[in-house]
């Protein structure tokens, strides 16, 4: 199930937010001809803030756009094209959409956290956001309460992002400057029916589990049982009995227990403790992790478990679910060694097609702003990223050499480079020489890690001017 594979799935890096169904609140209304409106969504359009040119109409995308505007260019944030407004925008130095994501990524090392009691325009702007994709519903008044944190959990959880209820760099880069998973879309993708399988299905028998409804294994296979379960907790909370799981029936669900509730026998990112670094030591020892021992569930240790599940012919999630530490602590658990192991591997990344790129790209763009944790090669800056982003999609890289035997198209100019193409930067230096590793983004921009924080970010292509450019496109 796609919402659930830590993915973030996006069509395009943009700041404007998702155009909702829900009328627009009356004080966001505006005296504007449908002239005005049309000129204001073109220019919104031209930097980058409103995809499609608009429809002609004051409508809540119109009035997400013109916020992002506003907050790009250091204006107050009140979706109202306010003379200050609009002369922003008619001016030559009106700060662009794609101008704003980078100076916001540079931004992120040095971004202060928000958290329960804090109180400032900085929260009011969050829970704009927030209400916009639809997870806050509480008063917008720029104070971090209780309601305030539940959203930022209810966020992270649909993101792939640790479970804090505190909004980090990373929340907040997700959550303002990207076109995050929306509550209603995450709640339309959660549905299942009989004879369905996969996560949200496992999810589905957890929580009803805790709640005393569902009494049966967590098989993450849609059954009599957990039809049964279904039923029972919509009859009893006032919803058609439908026995199917669907929108109305996961947002009641989630009505009943915080966001960061999660089945107590799953390990997932973000978790830590002595548990986690026995996972570690167990995933070192088959030869699916080499990294450091911490005890720190992190994308190092999430990429390892997929690749782990992958040779072990699981779905390759992430999750250390009970069936995956099952397996891995089995003596008969696959090892990386294992010419079958490897055999597998070498052909699923030879039979990759152009297909995955897409896939590359929707989780390269939904990890700006995380910080990522493997141990870097010098000699492959950026492998960690883009090793997580390819073993997200599907392709079982283990070692910079797969990506190097990957892209080996050589490129002449920079506007060769397509979104979701994998890039390698050969860079000679008098003193080494490097190959620099990142996802193309399209418009000239790649996506790969800083050089010092490890933080994943968009970048100019021409900023590695003198490199030889390498890429993988697909066949």
């Amino acid at each position: 199930m796609k919402y659930r594979k830590m993915l973030v799935l996006l069509a395009a890096l943009s700041l404007a937010g998702s155009a909702l169904s829900e009328p627009v609140d009356t004080e966001y209304l505006v005296d504007m001809t449908s002239e005005q409106v049309v000129r204001l969504e073109q220019r919104l359009s031209e930097l980058g803030f409103l995809s499609g040119g608009g429809d002609s109409t004051y409508d809540a995308e119109t009035r997400a756009a013109l916020e992002s505007f506003q907050q790009a260019n250091g204006l107050e944030v009140t979706g109202l094209a306010d003379d200050a407004t609009l002369e922003r925008l008619d001016s030559a130095d009106a700060v662009s959409r794609q101008d704003y994501l980078t100076r916001f990524a540079g931004a992120y090392a040095q971004m202060a956290t928000l958290e329960m009691g804090a109180a400032s325009n900085d929260v009011l702007v969050m829970q704009r956001h927030l209400k916009d994709f639809g997870y806050f519903s509480g008063e917008l008044n720029g104070d971090f309460d209780d309601a305030t944190r539940q959203a930022v959990e209810s966020f992270q959880m649909v993101n792939g992002l640790p479970i804090t209820g505190v909004a980090d760099g990373a929340t907040l880069m997700r959550l303002m400057a990207d076109n995050p998973i929306t509550w209603p879309a995450f709640l339309t993708e959660m549905s299942a029916g009989e004879g369905d399988t996969g996560l949200n299905v496992y999810v589905l028998q957890s929580r009803l589990g805790q709640m005393g409804y569902f009494t049966g294994s967590r098989s993450a296979s849609f059954g009599e049982l957990t039809r049964q379960a279904v039923e029972h907790f919509q009859r009893d909370n006032g919803l058609e009995v439908t026995g199917q799981a669907d929108a109305a029936t996961w947002a009641a669900i989630y009505s009943h227990s915080s966001a960061a509730d999660m089945p107590t026998d799953v390990m997932k990112t973000g978790d830590s403790g002595e548990n986690v670094r026995a996972v570690q030591t167990r995933l070192n020892a088959l030869g699916f992790y080499d990294n450091a021992m911490n005890g720190e569930y992190g994308y190092a240790t999430e990429t390892a478990v997929r690749l782990f599940q992958t040779a072990a012919n699981l779905e390759a999630t992430g999750l250390l679910d009970a069936e995956t530490s099952s397996r891995l602590m089995a003596d008969t658990a696959p090892n990386m060694l294992d010419s079958a192991v490897q055999q597998r591997f070498a052909a699923m990344l030879e039979g990759a097609d152009a297909a995955v790129r897409a896939r590359i790209l929707e989780i390269a763009r939904a990890h700006i702003g995380a910080s990522f944790d493997g141990e870097e090669d010098d000699l492959y800056p950026g492998f960690s990223f883009v090793q997580y982003t390819c073993v997200a999609a599907g392709l079982p890289v283990t070692i910079p050499e797969d990506l190097i035997g990957m892209a080996t198209q050589q490129v002449q100019s920079i506007d060769s480079v397509g979104p979701g193409d994998i890039v390698a930067f050969q860079n000679n230096g008098d003193n080494a020489v490097n190959m620099v590793m990142a996802i193309g983004a399209g418009d000239g921009l790649f996506i790969g890690t800083s050089e010092s924080g490890g933080w994943a970010e968009p970048n100019y292509m021409e900023h590695m001017d003198g490199a030889t450019i390498y890429c993988w496109s697909g066949k």
